[in-house]
């Protein structure tokens, strides 16, 4: 039996939005999904998927993240039930081949949140890009503004209930990773800018996702130093140089200036 905060119709348009940062949930139209009677590997399917979303990914790659360890007769019949039950329960009565989440393209399968839908992955992701291609042009603003959108879309882990999942793990630490240098940088532009608090808000937010990230501590130092706020600097400083010695640095980078340029 499905569990469902509401029933999930095939007729009409809809979207899907999918989270998978700090935590997996599932919306359709807005509204959330329960999903608890849902088989487990049908779940872990769904989320591998929703991880992806908006991208093809071979079945081969599929039963190896999902099933290593079964032979590939019994690997490829999980993968063809849990998706018809994964297709039967987001578009119940979805004839055979036309689900429009759940699309196969040759050998892989995509999910498609469908126009409007989409997942924080993506959104994430794409305000990076922003990002990326807004730096060279010197817009400041719209740097800023597209580091704290990707920022606000990264809400933590990735996908933190499928725990040590040997398929989620390198992808966990890379987008930790990229919020991190996101964090970083967007300390580094508002102290360009002059925006000094703002920049101790963002490098705050690079140490709390690694508390060992050295431009991290220096931005958080420079940034308090500069609002005025001293007695704060000193702390971080003291804080940072503990750090550093914990992994056997000797001679703290803390104590070199970080070097800010007009934006």
């Amino acid at each position: 039996m499905i569990s469902r905060d509401r029933p999930i119709v095939a007729a009409g348009h809809h979207r899907l939005w999918l989270r998978c940062f700090g935590g997996f949930r599932l919306e359709l139209d807005g509204v959330p999904v329960a999903w608890s009677g849902v088989r487990p590997r049908v779940r872990t399917l769904m989320r591998y998927l929703a991880a992806e979303a908006g991208r093809p990914v071979h079945r081969e790659r599929i039963m190896a993240a999902l099933w290593p360890e079964l032979p590939e007769r019994a690997a490829v019949n999980n993968l063809h039930v849990s998706v018809s039950t994964l297709r039967t329960f987001l578009e119940p009565g979805v004839a055979r081949g036309a689900s429009r989440f759940v699309v196969r393209d040759g050998s892989s399968y995509l999910l498609d949140p469908g126009p409007g839908g989409g997942s924080d992955v993506l959104a994430f992701e794409a305000a990076l890009a922003v990002a990326r291609h807004a730096g060279p042009t010197g817009d400041a603003t719209a740097v800023t503004g597209a580091l704290r959108g990707a920022l606000d879309h990264y809400g933590g882990d990735l996908l933190p209930e499928d725990g040590t999942a040997e398929w989620v793990v390198a992808d966990r630490e890379r987008y930790r990773a990229r919020a991190t240098e996101a964090a970083a940088l967007l300390a580094r532009v508002e102290l360009d800018r002059g925006r000094a608090r703002a920049a101790v808000l963002a490098a705050r937010r690079a140490l709390e996702l690694d508390g060992y990230h050295d431009d991290g501590w220096r931005l958080l130092v420079a940034a308090q130093r500069r609002a005025g706020d001293v007695a704060a600097s000193r702390r971080s400083q003291q804080t940072y140089e503990r750090v550093l010695r914990s992994l056997g640095v000797t001679h703290p980078s803390a104590a070199r200036p970080v070097h800010v340029t007009a934006a």
